[in-house]
C-alpha cells in the first residue's frame, strides 16, 4: 500500500493533538483542584485558577475530541489489503477543505500583523495538525461511519478555526 506512509503522517498529527489535550486538561484540572476560594488574600489566585481551569478543559476538548474521532477512523487502515471507503472525490474534497484552511489561516495570521508571533505559529500549527490529520482520516479510513464522522470532526474544525480567525480580522493591527 503506497498510502502508508500518509496514514502513518496522520495518525502522527492526531495523536499530537491528543497528547495535547490530555496535557491542558490534565493542567485545567490541577487548576481547578488547586484553587481555594477560601482563602481571602489569594483571590486573585483562585478567580485566575478557576477561569484557567475552565478555558482548559474547553481546549482539552475542542483539540481532543476531533483527534480522537480521526484516530478512531483511521484503525486498521495500514493493512496491506484496505481500501478506503469514500469515493475520490469526497476524499479530494476534504484534502481541499484542509489544505484551504491552512493557506487561509497563514494569510490571516500575515495579513493581521500581530505583534505574538510564536503565537500565531501556534495557532497555525494546531489548526493544521487537526485540519490535515482529519483529512487524512477522511481519505484513508476503511470505515464508512468512522470516515463519515472525521468528515464531520473536519468541518467543525474549520468552523472553529474561522471563529478564531475573524477574531483576527476584527482586531486592528497595533
Amino acid at each position: 500500500m503506497h498510502q502508508k506512509r500518509y496514514v502513518i503522517a496522520s495518525r502522527t498529527m492526531l495523536l499530537m493533538l491528543v497528547i495535547a489535550a490530555a496535557v491542558i486538561l490534565g493542567l485545567g484540572l490541577v487548576a481547578l483542584v488547586r484553587a481555594d476560594p477560601a482563602e481571602p488574600t489569594g483571590w486573585l489566585r483562585s478567580v485566575f485558577g478557576t477561569v484557567f481551569g475552565l478555558v482548559a478543559l474547553a481546549l482539552a476538548a475542542v483539540l481532543g475530541i476531533p483527534s480522537g474521532i480521526g484516530l478512531w477512523a483511521m484503525a486498521g487502515a495500514t493493512r496491506d489489503d484496505v481500501v478506503p471507503v469514500l469515493p475520490r472525490q469526497a476524499r479530494l474534497v476534504g484534502a481541499a477543505i484542509a489544505i484551504g484552511t491552512v493557506a487561509v489561516t497563514a494569510l490571516v495570521l500575515v495579513v493581521s500583523g500581530s505583534v505574538a508571533t510564536i503565537l500565531n505559529f501556534g495557532l497555525l500549527l494546531l489548526i493544521t495538525l487537526g485540519a490535515l490529520g482529519l483529512a487524512g482520516a477522511v481519505a484513508y479510513s476503511p470505515h464508512r461511519g468512522r470516515a463519515l464522522g472525521s468528515a464531520l470532526a473536519l468541518g467543525i474544525v474549520v468552523l472553529e478555526s474561522a471563529w478564531v480567525l475573524r477574531l483576527f480580522l476584527a482586531t486592528p493591527a497595533s
